[in-house]
């Protein structure tokens, strides 16, 4: 990056901290917690459950449960950046307000849907007069889902995105702190919140844990609702009105007629909706840290995670139940280890550092993985497969908890909304990507061709991101 660059994002930096001062408060952190347990269970354990309810009821096709994973990605690509641009316009409290209710109430009516469908209809068995109500049915459980989706960009956004920032105070100790502690807290729930849906359903059945999701669904909310009005409460400079952003800030800095911002503002907000959204892309584009959140999407485009269609391919390849099920448990963990590595190796390397070495290393761990699709399965190959993705899961969360805090401290909460709805729409669109792969190469034989693309994806997110950090040095 160019001297002049460099002196650009720090006199942005300064302007920023100049409207942002610090203050004395004590703040409870463990109401943001609490939420953020309630939030991430609940959001975990209707993830996982919702395939298994899908699969339970169209038992010979795949097709449902790849038109509502679509459809949820979808979602996210086209609407993110809406969602975003609305966020930066509405009081924080009263969006979060907005967010929760809509994704516990979608998942309500989504288990209402899933009721209905297991009560009267058995998809196998029912005559064809039947089936159109079936397929409307099922059609509204996968609106739904979108509806979801958009709901759970939204409410990340909020929480994680501008509330954490401004309750830290822009204090990047306090970020990193709050930052993988909260991801611990996803990261655990992700684990055991499979492990509590095979409880349910073992010890009642699986049309009992439809019932008990949709009205933990209704609790979550109330309970979610409580706890963000007790952090909301708690910590007055949340109530403030929001920055404006950058452009803003230097139109005001060079003595711009504030009228003529004004009639500026408004004369975008009066363009067509494709002009509108061209605009904001390059305002993302544009954005000094486009590169670092291109490089972490370029991530979302790979199969080589024990989760999806690798699970798949491990089970046509000969491993077991129990074998994945190792492999999943050892992932996690590991996982919730990079969340405490990050911290230790942010303090002493600095946070630009430390994610670069974390998606380096990361694809320099999935190499072994590549070499086992050329050997004959033995224990040689299981424990290269095993090692090789959780070492890379590892430097994987190591790498999104520092890019997540480089965008929290580049980023004016004026345009939270507005760059973060871009990233969910960059981060879903190569998500959508690594469906794509196995879609068009779906044979198991031939998985190396994905796996290979997805090795070639983390390397170039590397190179991306390795760029970007010797430009900024």
């Amino acid at each position: 990056m160019k001297a002049t660059e460099r002196e650009q994002m720090q006199e942005r930096s300064a302007l920023l901290a100049e409207h942002a001062p610090r203050r004395e408060h004590q703040v409870p952190y463990i109401w943001l917690y609490l939420y953020h347990t309630f939030n991430t269970w609940s959001d975990r354990f209707y993830e996982f459950a919702t395939f298994v309810f899908i699969m339970d009821i169209f038992k010979n096709t795949l097709l449902p449960s790849s038109l509502y994973g679509f459809v949820f990605t979808a979602s996210g690509i086209l609407l993110s950046s809406s969602v975003g641009k609305w966020i930066d316009r509405t009081p924080r409290l009263r969006a979060i307000q907005v967010f929760v209710p809509i994704k516990r109430l979608s998942v309500a009516l989504i288990s209402l849907g899933f009721i209905v469908l297991f009560a009267f209809y058995d998809y196998e068995v029912i005559p064809d007069s039947a089936k159109p109500m079936c397929y409307t049915i099922f059609g509204a459980i996968v609106l739904l889902g979108g509806t979801l989706k958009l709901a759970s960009v939204g409410a990340s956004i909020v929480v994680e995105k501008d509330w954490l920032v401004v309750i830290a105070q822009s204090d990047s100790v306090i970020l990193t702190r709050a930052n993988s502690f909260m991801r611990r807290i996803e990261l655990v729930n992700k684990m055991i919140t499979p492990l509590a849906f095979g409880l349910i359903v073992s010890l009642r059945s699986t049309m009992f844990c439809v019932v008990f999701t949709g009205i933990w669904s209704i609790f979550s909310m109330v309970c979610e609702l409580y706890l963000i009005r007790k952090v909301y409460d708690s910590i007055p400079w949340l109530s403030e009105t929001k920055e404006p952003t950058l452009a803003q800030y230097f139109s005001i800095v060079n003595h711009e007629d504030g009228a003529e911002l004004g009639e500026q503002l408004d004369r975008r907000e009066s363009e067509p909706w494709p002009r509108r959204l061209y605009n904001d892309w390059l305002e993302y584009y544009k954005h000094p840290i486009f590169a670092v959140s291109l490089s972490y999407a370029m991530v979302y485009m790979s199969v080589l995670s024990v989760a999806g269609t690798m699970v798949s391919w491990l089970k046509w390849r000969g491993y077991s139940d129990s074998s994945v099920g190792i492999m999943r448990s050892v992932m996690a963990l590991l996982a919730i280890l990079g969340t405490f590595l990050m911290p230790l190796m942010s303090r002493f390397l600095g946070l630009m550092k430390t994610a670069q070495i974390a998606v380096s290393l990361e694809w320099v761990a999935l190499i072994p993985v590549i070499i086992t699709f050329s050997l004959s399965p033995s224990w040689l190959t299981t424990v290269l497969l095993i090692g090789g993705i959780s070492l890379s899961r590892t430097c994987v969360w190591i790498f999104d908890l520092s890019q997540m805090q480089i965008l929290q401290e580049q980023i004016s909460n004026g345009q939270t909304g507005l760059i973060h709805g871009w990233h969910f729409t960059l981060c879903n669109l190569f998500d959508l990507g690594q469906f794509l792969l196995t879609i068009i190469w779906s044979d198991p034989r031939i998985f190396k061709i994905p796996a290979m693309v997805s090795f070639c994806m983390v390397f170039l997110a590397a190179c991306t991101f390795t760029r970007f950090y010797y430009r900024s040095s």
